[in-house]
């Protein structure tokens, strides 16, 4: 009889790599079975006739091949001789189905390595299929960890059962994590790809404000505040706006705290960021003056095709409104979702272009347009085109008239004012106008159908 493995040592390694891997015993012992059946298969050329049976509690692997009975064997790892079958069993006959133990030492040390290696590969894609289980639900939330060490750039953070890490894209400019440091972070990603650790981690992200706020304040987690939207600069300048659903709260209060220290929680995580909270409000033009605190608007208009707000400021708040390096100006467009142009006061009315320099209007186009009090370029390009259109003297050209007005007034805008010009804003509205109108063409669908 083949020798059968029997080793209590067996038993302690199993439990050791269970331990150190966190993993189930009987994952490991499965995945043990299956590299020791590829040995096989690499040894014999097959592994259909093997079974592999593993004893954890006794510590025993037992390995047996099935070869059927025959008189002259042309196929080793099927058959077996009908003299050696009955060394096995001496009541066997041709045709029979015996078990032949095999020691795992005749797979050859080839074998054996290739089976290490199996079992080392499995038991990390393993590890990897179970962290991702654990964690994939915990995208979009903040997770607690240890900085562990740097990494290509990468920020490499202990989560206990596995590692995460910030990539450098993710990170905060010029925020310094020493080693040992305890850090929250926001859950980005989770990837199943065999290297690097699984767990994208981000502290870049706005989301990972928003978290914090829903972390610190119980009325948000609650609900009874709703964080309508948020716009960061990391490492420089947050601002979120806070709507409550309970009249008997105040969104702006609560989030702020008695004394200020529930903000203070998530600005000392932030590594002192400045934090400005916001009430929200539907109306686009008083949301927008709020948005642009601490400066003061002193007037707005909308270009709603445009999807863009003009503000004036008094001029000694220009600079106030806009920002160092225009940041307060874009946080503030980025959170109500708007295109944003703004003038100092003086600066508005100096860049005011009277019809009459309009080569694209006639006198008598002109003359129309001042008996409805619009005599600038700038009143002109905000109309509306059914208003436009059914003047008389303008009809079927109102389209032109109009598209012409617009171009030049955005021309001077960008000559004379403050334009926010801001990729991940154009790419929310982008994002926004495709959904709009595949939501549209979607209905369209449905209505003809319908018919």
């Amino acid at each position: 009889m083949a020798e059968i493995i029997s080793n209590y040592q067996i038993l302690d390694a199993f439990e050791d790599i269970a331990k150190d891997k966190n993993l189930p015993q009987d994952v490991i012992i499965e995945t043990l079975r299956q590299a020791l059946m590829t040995a096989a298969r690499k040894k014999f050329g097959t592994s259909e006739n093997i079974e592999v049976d593993i004893d954890a509690e006794l510590g025993i692997i037992k390995i047996v091949a099935k070869k059927t009975v025959v008189m002259k064997v042309s196929e080793p790892s099927l058959e077996i001789a009908k003299k050696e079958a009955k060394k096995i069993n001496p009541d066997v006959k041709v045709g029979d189905v015996v078990e032949v133990e095999i020691n795992p030492a005749d797979f050859g040390r080839n074998a054996i390595m290739a089976a290490k290696q199996n079992l080392i590969q499995r038991i990390r894609e393993t590890e990897r299929e179970m962290v991702f289980a654990d964690f994939r639900h915990k995208i979009g939330e903040i997770i607690s960890g240890t900085v562990q060490r740097m990494e290509r750039g990468n920020i490499i953070v202990n989560l206990g059962k596995t590692e995460g890490f910030i990539p450098r894209s993710e990170q905060v400019p010029n925020e310094h994590l020493p080693i040992g440091k305890t850090i929250r972070a926001y859950v980005k990603d989770v990837r199943r790809e065999t290297s690097g650790p699984p767990v994208v981690l981000s502290r870049k992200a706005a989301e990972f404000v928003k978290c914090l706020f829903e972390f610190e304040v119980p009325e948000v987690y609650e609900g009874r505040v709703q964080i309508v939207s948020v716009s960061r600069e990391a490492g420089e300048r947050t601002k979120i706006a806070v709507y409550s659903t309970d009249d008997r709260i105040d969104p702006v209060g609560a989030c702020v705290g008695l004394k200020g220290t529930r903000v203070q929680s998530v600005v000392k995580e932030l590594s002192n960021e400045k934090i400005d909270i916001i009430p929200y409000s539907p109306d686009p033009e008083v949301f927008i003056q709020k948005a642009l605190a601490p400066a003061e608007v002193v007037g707005t208009f909308l270009y709603p095709d445009e999807h863009k707000i003009l503000v004036i400021v008094p001029d000694d708040q220009l600079s106030l409104a806009i920002g160092k390096g225009g940041v307060n100006a874009r946080l503030a467009a980025r959170l109500v979702g708007w295109r944003l142009t703004i003038y100092g006061e003086e600066q508005y009315k100096n860049t005011a272009m009277p019809l009459e320099n309009a080569d694209f209007l006639t006198k008598e186009q002109v003359d129309a347009l001042l008996q409805y009090d619009i005599d600038t370029i700038q009143k002109l390009a905000r109309m509306k085109f059914e208003l436009l259109r059914s003047i008389e003297q303008i009809g079927d050209e109102a389209a032109k008239i109009l598209k012409n007005a617009r171009e030049l007034a955005n021309k001077i805008e960008e000559e004379s004012a403050f334009v926010t010009k801001d990729r991940k804003l154009e790419d929310s509205l982008n994002t926004d106008k495709e959904v709009n109108e595949k939501n549209i063409l979607r209905r369209l669908q449905q209505e003809s159908a319908e018919s």
